[in-house]
């Protein structure tokens, strides 16, 4: 990273004297490879999908994150990943490092590609999580691990799975004291699911179809 987005990160990383204080982090370093671009800079309805995400999450939370490379559209302070291309266990071992060093209590996650996530998914998660590990967004019996408070507590667990040879949000949330929160009833995103997924463009078309007919 730049001097400057060290300082950037460092001021983002400086928690507020809080207990319940929450550092939103969005995942972003994916490789992109089924979109055939950086998906993160890709437009629904004209906005970048990282804008959007950033504009519904970051109401939410204490302080705000990318996780993965910084993009000067997006004016994020970004943490890069240390092991490139290792997926997003290794980016949240990074952030719950990072976490822990600055006294975060908890972190939230999403995805980049998730442009519908509820306006209160961060206050649903906080009030499940008590003395759990970790607090994972489901919907229909789905985990969406993307979607997680984390308690900066679980950061050995995670460093421990990592070390394990575990790769995968779901592999090490299966490890840790887990709480699922339902978001069954929330409607939002094509097929009335909050969590959808845009991979590819196919996935891309479905959304600005749904987001024209709401408007």
């Amino acid at each position: 990273m730049s001097e400057r987005d060290d300082r950037l990160v460092a001021g983002a990383l400086s928690r507020p004297h809080d207990d319940v204080a929450v550092l939103g982090v969005i995942f972003a370093g994916g490789a992109s490879r089924r979109y055939g671009q950086d998906k993160a800079l890709a437009t629904l309805g004209g906005v970048p999908l990282l804008q959007r995400v950033v504009d519904r999450f970051v109401p939410q939370v204490s302080a705000l994150l990318i996780s993965g490379d910084p993009r000067p559209e997006i004016s994020v302070p970004a943490i890069p990943d240390s092991l490139r291309g290792a997926g997003p266990l290794a980016a949240l071992r990074s952030v719950l490092r990072q976490a822990a060093q600055h006294d975060w209590p908890m972190v939230a996650t999403v995805s980049c590609d998730t442009p519908f996530i509820p306006a209160d998914i961060v206050s649903r998660l906080c009030a499940a999580l008590k003395d759990h590990d970790c607090a994972v967004a489901s919907r229909g019996g789905v985990r969406h691990p993307t979607c997680t408070l984390w308690a900066a507590r679980a950061y050995p667990e995670i460093e421990a799975a990592f070390k394990a040879g575990v790769r995968s949000l779901h592999g090490a949330v299966s490890r840790l004291d887990a709480v699922e929160v339902d978001f069954s009833a929330i409607d939002g995103g094509p097929g009335g699911d909050p969590f959808y997924n845009i991979n590819s463009p196919e996935d891309m078309a479905t959304a600005q179809a749904w987001a024209m007919e709401r408007h």
